[in-house]
């Protein structure tokens, strides 16, 4: 790739004029913008959801992928997932991740920066894409206001998954192959079919982008017939080669692992497939139309991080419809494509609580309400009629842009908020974490540097930890991982115990007691306080001859969580061993 764009790299001489070209008003927009892009979504950082102490639990998976999977590993596009996940996952996102992590510490701060950097590039580029469709100072403004404050944008800024990386190399792509073929200029059209390449193996959602080039570049053939011989086949072919050398480590991947990288996806696709064949009731037709319906339409919906608010606020929809019809009007089918590729995926997978499936989407609804924007602005009426009509539109924007603010502000004053951004999971492994390094667990627990990794600067703990938590999510494993997670959380079964039977735990329980290899070392059993584990506690107490019992807890935000622990000196731990083996197997 890199060898690509020096081919094509301007002539040092063009390369200087262009930096000098920079030095203009129109740079000062955009830098302006990108402040206040940046600058926004820290607003109230300290008591939003987001705030460095909350954590989804779909990011913690990508961050244990990243611990497992990518870390100390050869380089692959993509490993599968095994069990329950059964997917291909990417890895382009994870080594994006691993360097930023690198750089800044392995924290959740570090997470949610590397996440924010990537939401404003794609705002960037939105911007730019804006600019060079409609070269109005005015409409990208608009354009760079109703994306800033759109909630769904907003909110997952901060959540995580591959996909904002899919959605930034697409609209950049986007952007490149337009100006390259504006401008026939060889480095921006090598650089939008790498970027490209590279959206294709981000994640699954890339081969949206794919299709929609494809379907276009029919379009646009099939349309603009005469036109085609006008068409300098170079550049195509540079967009090629680009677009080749990005994408095949993971054209090879799907080559060679067909079946795991097509498994996920074909369980959705054949779903659908039945239900269009007249499967019946649950998985027939009208649960996808209803589903599918009730993600755009209903309050509350099946929505993760925004039940209580629309995708798309319905005021906005006085924009995207007439867009829809002037971007079709106009031939701008890649950005109708690119709007509605991805409402076609969510519909085709129904289940529930799938709106990020359409991230992809969000700039390209955006662009479309700027060409209704821009549509009103030029419209050519009498001043008195255009003063009402662009004054009716300001009010009907109003309506879905002002709620939209509010909405982001009252989310942005409660920690609490979106319980999704699981705060109390985060509090409980940061102390669990200290007490199983053998630190002085800090209370409320705080952020640490390397948060992620081993504590270095301290010596092993004297005693090995089993743990039973409430909720045994892959937060507490994450922050576990490098002290065997694994074995630690045997105790619970590395299930939460909320959502287990009394025996479920109890079995647990005993097995990782009974199957623990003693190292030399004390031992501590850990339950967090709950009825279920209060009642097997009490199963403990003829044997506090052999152990000692001592409560710890932790306070965070006003909320309170306590600890029984139960420690086995290194020499008791046999005999402790064979008196728990002589429990009954069933709780009593």
């Amino acid at each position: 790739m890199a060898f690509l764009v020096f081919a094509f790299l301007p002539r040092q001489r063009d390369l200087t004029a262009g930096f000098k070209s920079l030095i203009k008003l129109k740079t000062a927009f955009f830098l302006f913008w990108i402040l206040f892009f940046v600058m926004s979504h820290l607003w109230n950082f300290r008591t939003a959801p987001w705030n460095g102490n909350g954590l989804f639990e779909d990011s913690a998976i990508d961050l244990l992928y990243l611990k497992n999977y990518v870390m100390g590993h050869p380089f692959q596009p993509a490993w599968f997932h095994p069990y329950p996940y059964h997917i291909s996952r990417e890895t382009l996102f994870h080594y994006y991740l691993w360097a930023f992590l690198d750089l800044f510490g392995h924290n959740i701060i570090s997470y949610e920066a590397a996440l924010l950097a990537l939401w404003s590039g794609v705002f960037i580029f939105t911007l730019l894409l804006a600019d060079l469709f409609f070269e109005s100072y005015v409409v990208t403004s608009f354009t760079a206001l109703v994306f800033n404050f759109l909630p769904f944008a907003f909110i997952y800024t901060f959540v995580g998954y591959r996909y904002p990386l899919t959605v930034l190399l697409c609209v950049a792509s986007l952007y490149f192959l337009h100006l390259g073929f504006r401008t026939t200029s060889g480095f921006a059209l090598s650089l939008g079919g790498i970027a490209a390449g590279l959206c294709l193996a981000s994640s699954t959602v890339g081969k949206q982008y794919v299709l929609a080039l494809m379907l276009w570049a029919i379009f646009y053939a099939g349309l603009r017939l005469r036109e085609l011989k006008q068409i300098k086949w170079s550049s195509a072919a540079k967009v090629a080669y680009g677009f080749v050398v990005a994408a095949i480590p993971i054209l090879c991947y799907i080559l060679f692992n067909w079946e795991h990288y097509t498994y996920y996806e074909g369980t959705f696709i054949h779903r659908f497939l039945g239900a269009a064949r007249g499967h019946p009731v649950p998985n027939d037709m009208r649960y996808y139309v209803t589903g599918l319906w009730s993600c755009f339409f209903r309050v509350p919906g099946p929505r993760v991080f925004l039940p209580d608010f629309l995708p798309i606020p319905l005021a906005y929809y006085f924009f995207l419809l007439p867009g829809l019809i002037f971007a079709i009007w106009q031939g701008r089918y890649e950005v109708v494509l690119l709007a509605t590729l991805p409402v076609a995926a969510v519909f085709t997978s129904g289940g529930m609580t799938v709106e990020h499936r359409l991230l992809l989407a969000i700039p390209f609804w955006i662009i479309l309400m700027g060409f209704a924007f821009a549509g009103l602005l030029r419209l050519r009426l009498p001043p008195g009629f255009k003063i009402i009509l662009l004054g009716m539109s300001a009010s009907i924007l109003a309506s879905g842009f002002v709620p939209s603010v509010q909405y982001i502000y009252r989310k942005t004053k409660n920690p609490f908020a979106i319980s999704s951004f699981e705060q109390e999971q985060v509090a409980v492994s940061r102390f669990l974490r200290d007490v199983v390094a053998g630190k002085q667990p800090a209370n409320p627990p705080r952020l640490e540097h390397d948060e992620f990794n081993r504590a270095e600067d301290i010596p092993d703990a004297p005693y090995d930890t089993l743990i039973s938590p409430r909720e045994a999510t892959s937060v507490v494993h994450l922050f576990l991982h490098d002290y065997d997670d694994t074995r630690i959380l045997s105790f619970c079964g590395g299930t939460p115990v909320i959502i287990m039977t009394q025996q479920d735990v109890w079995s647990h329980n005993k097995r990782a007691i009974v199957d623990y290899v003693p190292k030399g070392k004390d031992l501590k059993l850990i339950w967090e306080s709950d009825p279920k584990t209060e009642r097997i506690l009490s199963l403990f107490e003829p044997l506090h001859d052999l152990a000692t019992k001592e409560s710890i807890s932790l306070s965070f935000s006003g909320r309170q969580s306590t600890f029984h622990v139960l420690s086995i000196a290194s020499n008791n731990i046999r005999q402790f061993q064979d008196r728990v083996r002589a429990l009954p197997d069933s709780f009593p």
